[in-house]
C-alpha cells in the first residue's frame, strides 16, 4: 500500500487533472440531466480522490468550486420545483462535500506530519556522527547510517540485509548468538558488555574497540532494535594511558617506599652508631674520671697510710739500735714486733692495690678445684694471728660436707679481708664468729664481729672503692678497698655478697656461691 501511494504521489499532476475533469463532468451532467436524475453525490468521488493532493489549499478550492457548481446548477436548471426547495434539497450533498473535505484535509495534515517526522528521522539517521543500525529480531540489518558504514569500512547500503554478526569478531560469533537469544527473551534498553571491553570487526577483518547501546521497540510488524555504535578507540587509549600512568605511579610509590625504608634503616643504623660512639665517649670520660678519682684517692690514702707504718718502722729501727747498745732485749723484741706489724700492714695495702689493678685490667682468671673449706678458714686464721688484739677470740662452725669446687686464691683473699676487718673493728676481748656451710652444692660463709658497726645512712656506699665509714676514718687505718675487692671476687666466682650491721652492735658479712 505504501509503494502504491508513493507511485500516486509521484504522478500527482495526472491525478489533479483527472479530479478537475471529473468535477467539470459532474457539473455538465447535472446541468443537462432532468431533475429526477440526482448525481450531485458523484462530487464526493472527486473529494475522496483529493487525498492525493499534497496541498490542503487545493482541497479547499475543490470544495468551494463543487459547492458553487452545485448551487449554480440549482439556479440554471429548468425548474421542476421551486428554487427554495431545490436549494434545500442540495444542502445535504453540500454538507457532505465539506465533511469529506475536512477528513481529507485531516488526512493530508497527518500525512504531512508523518512525512516531516520521517524526514527528520532520515536527516538525523543520515547525518548522525555516531553509528546507527536498525535490525529485526533475528539480527538482520534493515538500515545502516553513513557513520556506521564508514566506521566499519562498508560502502553505502552494503550492510543492508546482512546479519549483524558480520560486525562481530569471528572468535565471538558463538557467544553473540547466545546474546541475541537472551536479549529477545527480555528486551530492554541497555548497554552491551557493561564493565567489559567490546571490539567490532571492520570489513577488512581488523578489530577496534567499540561501545554499543541497544534500544528495542515494537510495531505491528514485530520487534526491532536500534543499535547505537561509538568508536571507543580514543577512550580505550585514554583508559590504557591512565592505567599505565597509575601503574607507573604505583611502581614509583613502591620504589619511594623502599627508598624511605632503606633510608630509615640507614638513619637508624647511623643513629645507633652515633649513640654507641656517644656512649663510648661517655664511658671513656667516666673511666677517665674514675681513673682521676682513683689516682687522687690513691695519693691521698698513700700519703696517709704509708706514712704511719714507715714512721713506725723508722722510729723502731732507731730505738732498736739504741737498745742493742744497752742489750735491752725486751724492748728490742717489742720494737721488732712493731716493725713486723707495720711491714704486714704495708704488705696488705700493696696486696689490695695489686688486686684492684688486676680487677681493673680484667687480668684475673678463675681456676676452680676441689678444696677443703674448713682448712681454708683455719689457714687464714693462722695467717692473721699477729693482728689479733689482746683477749680477742675467733670461733669457727661448719655444716654439711667440707669440700667444694672453688678458686682457692680468691676465697683466701675474701676470707682474709673479712676476718681482718672483723679483727680490726672489734675491741679488745671481742669475739669473732666464722660460720661456713656446704648444702646442696651451695657454699656460704659468714663472718660476725662485735665491733663498732656501720652507720645506716652510709651502708649503701659500703662496697664503693676507697669508701670508709665516718666512725672508722680517724681511729683505724685502712685503704677502703677491702670490701670492694670482696664483692668483685665473689661476683667473678658467680656468687653474691651481703651484710647486716647496726652501729655500736657489730656487723655480719656473708658470701655465697
Amino acid at each position: 500500500m505504501s509503494s502504491i501511494a508513493n507511485s500516486f504521489f509521484k504522478n500527482k499532476t495526472h491525478w489533479s487533472f483527472l479530479i478537475w475533469v471529473l468535477a467539470i463532468g459532474v457539473f455538465v451532467a447535472d446541468l443537462l440531466l432532468p431533475q429526477r436524475f440526482d448525481i450531485v453525490f458523484v462530487y464526493l468521488l472527486a473529494h475522496f480522490l483529493s487525498i492525493f493532493f499534497k496541498n490542503k489549499n487545493d482541497v479547499l478550492l475543490l470544495v468551494v468550486i463543487t459547492t458553487t457548481l452545485t448551487l449554480v446548477v440549482a439556479v440554471l436548471k429548468p425548474h421542476e420545483m421551486p428554487l427554495e426547495e431545490a436549494m434545500l434539497e442540495r444542502l445535504l450533498p453540500v454538507l457532505s462535500f465539506w465533511a469529506a473535505a475536512y477528513f481529507v484535509i485531516l488526512f493530508i495534515t497527518l500525512r504531512e506530519q508523518e512525512a516531516k517526522q520521517k524526514s527528520l528521522f532520515e536527516t538525523l539517521f543520515q547525518y548522525a556522527t555516531n553509528g546507527m543500525l536498525l535490525t529485526d529480531c533475528t539480527g538482520s540489518i534493515l538500515m545502516a547510517n553513513p557513520a556506521v558504514e564508514g566506521l566499519f569500512g562498508y560502502k553505502k547500503n552494503e550492510l543492508i540485509g546482512q546479519p549483524v554478526g558480520v560486525l562481530i569478531p569471528t572468535r565471538l560469533a558463538g557467544r553473540h548468538e547466545e546474546h541475541i537469544k537472551s536479549f529477545n527473551q527480555s528486551p530492554e534498553a541497555r548497554s552491551m558488555g557493561t564493565g567489559l571491553h567490546l571490539n567490532g570487526m571492520k570489513k577488512d577483518g581488523s578489530e577496534f574497540p567499540v561501545e554499543v547501546s541497544l534500544s528495542p521497540f515494537h510495531t505491528n510488524e514485530g520487534m526491532f532494535v536500534m543499535a547505537f555504535v561509538v568508536d571507543n578507540t580514543f577512550r580505550r587509549n585514554y583508559e590504557n594511558s591512565i592505567l599505565h600512568q597509575k601503574q607507573e605511579l604505583t611502581a614509583l610509590s613502591e620504589a619511594l617506599q623502599l627508598a624511605n625504608e632503606d633510608l630509615e634503616i640507614k638513619v637508624t643504623a647511623r643513629t645507633a652508631e652515633l649513640e654507641a660512639a656517644k656512649n663510648k665517649v661517655v664511658v671513656s670520660l667516666f673511666k677517665e674520671r674514675e681513673l682521676g678519682a682513683l689516682r687522687s684517692g690513691f695519693v691521698s690514702m698513700a700519703s696517709h697510710e704509708f706514712r704511719t707504718p714507715l714512721t713506725t718502722i723508722l722510729s723502731s729501727s732507731d730505738l732498736i739500735q739504741q737498745y742493742v747498745e744497752r742489750r735491752d732485749y725486751e724492748n728490742i723484741s717489742k720494737h721488732t714486733d712493731r716493725i713486723k706489724s707495720s711491714v704486714n700492714g704495708l704488705n696488705r695495702i700493696l696486696t689490695d692495690f695489686l688486686s684492684l689493678g688486676r680487677l681493673e685490667d680484667k687480668k684475673i682468671s678463675i681456676n676452680k678445684e676441689e678444696r677443703d673449706i674448713t682448712a681454708g678458714v683455719k689457714e687464714v686464721q693462722e695467717n692473721l694471728k699477729h693482728l689479733f688484739k689482746p683477749g680477742q677470740t675467733l670461733t669457727c662452725y661448719h655444716e654439711g660436707k667440707s669440700t667444694a669446687f672453688i678458686d682457692h686464691i680468691l676465697l683466701t683473699n675474701i676470707l682474709t679481708n673479712l676476718i681482718s676487718n672483723a679483727v680490726k673493728y672489734s675491741p679488745e676481748n671481742g669475739h669473732i664468729t666464722v660460720k661456713s656451710s656446704i648444702l646442696n652444692d651451695v657454699v656460704k660463709i659468714s663472718v660476725q664481729d662485735s665491733g663498732i658497726g656501720i652507720p645506716t645512712n652510709e651502708q649503701k656506699h659500703l662496697f664503693d672503692r676507697f669508701f670508709r665509714a665516718s666512725n672508722t676514718v680517724d681511729s683505724t687505718q685502712g685503704t677502703g678497698l677491702g670490701l670492694y675487692i670482696v664483692q668483685q671476687y665473689t661476683v667473678l666466682m658467680g656468687g653474691k655478697v651481703g651484710f647486716t650491721s647496726k652501729e655500736g652492735e657489730g656487723s655480719t658479712f656473708w658470701v655465697e656461691f
